[in-house]
């Protein structure tokens, strides 16, 4: 039963995958016309949707288990910014461009030892110059149990763009989240914060690096069935973020 619902979770992986292939082509590409404060502004942007998210419940996996996983995450955006429009193409005539890198990502997570995690994500956009790649560690803080009715952790991460050759972005964070577990369904929220830093590469520009610093709160629901993990949780800082994780744990 155990390798079914493994099988499964592959399965539902593979279905979060497949829309990547279909997504509009955009590119990073800074513009002449870049001023010093969109550049900050898109830095502040970028950096929030780099943040390594990880939606699910505080407790660590415990020594040698593993969790492999796909996390998809989404910034809406309802009119255009110049901040974005000066710093990728857009894929075609009237697209409105907008801080939203909606993506898969790989997230693999091995425990260490009974309190401490180390994990790596990474993902590129197929019809992009661009992806991402990061690490985090979680620790283990306080443990759901007789002596305490929740769990919390503590969880610093750092992610990098990769690709463009224009520019470089990257962000570090720290979470703090606490969960309680309702049979298989765990409740969590926590708070994040993060800097971000953006330095321009291209021929065409000479802007000082942009930094941007961000506080945020989340919260969502985690649920598991045998090796099956879904959970998603709504993140609101500068921009509001959706994100949704489907995966398997062995």
């Amino acid at each position: 039963m155990r390798s079914i619902a493994t099988t499964v979770s592959f399965v539902v992986l593979a279905a979060f995958l497949a829309p990547a292939a279909h997504a509009q082509t955009s590119k990073f590409e800074l513009r002449p016309q870049l001023t010093q404060e969109e550049f900050k502004e898109f830095a502040a942007d970028l950096g929030s949707m780099l943040r390594f998210r990880q939606p699910g419940d505080a407790p660590t996996l415990g020594r040698g288990n593993v969790d492999l996983s796909v996390e998809l995450a989404n910034t809406p955006t309802t009119q255009s910014s110049r901040a974005w429009n000066n710093t990728m193409t857009a894929p075609a005539a009237g697209h409105r461009l907008g801080p939203n890198m909606s993506f898969p990502r790989i997230v693999a997570r091995v425990g260490v030892n009974d309190r401490m995690d180390i994990g790596a994500w990474g993902g590129l956009n197929p019809n992009g110059n661009y992806g991402l790649v990061g690490v985090d560690t979680k620790i283990a803080l306080v443990r759901e149990g007789r002596s305490s009715p929740v769990s919390i952790s503590v969880r610093p991460s750092i992610t990098s763009l990769v690709g463009p050759s224009d520019v470089w972005a990257g962000n570090v964070s720290v979470d703090l989240a606490v969960s309680r577990a309702f049979g298989r369904l765990v409740p969590y929220g926590g708070i994040a914060a993060s800097s971000s830093a953006a330095i321009e590469r291209s021929a065409a520009l000479d802007l000082d690096p942009a930094t941007a610093g961000e506080t945020s709160a989340y919260g969502g629901v985690a649920y598991r069935w045998r090796s099956l993990l879904v959970s998603g949780d709504v993140e609101k800082g500068n921009q509001t973020t959706y994100a949704i994780r489907v995966g398997t744990r062995f």
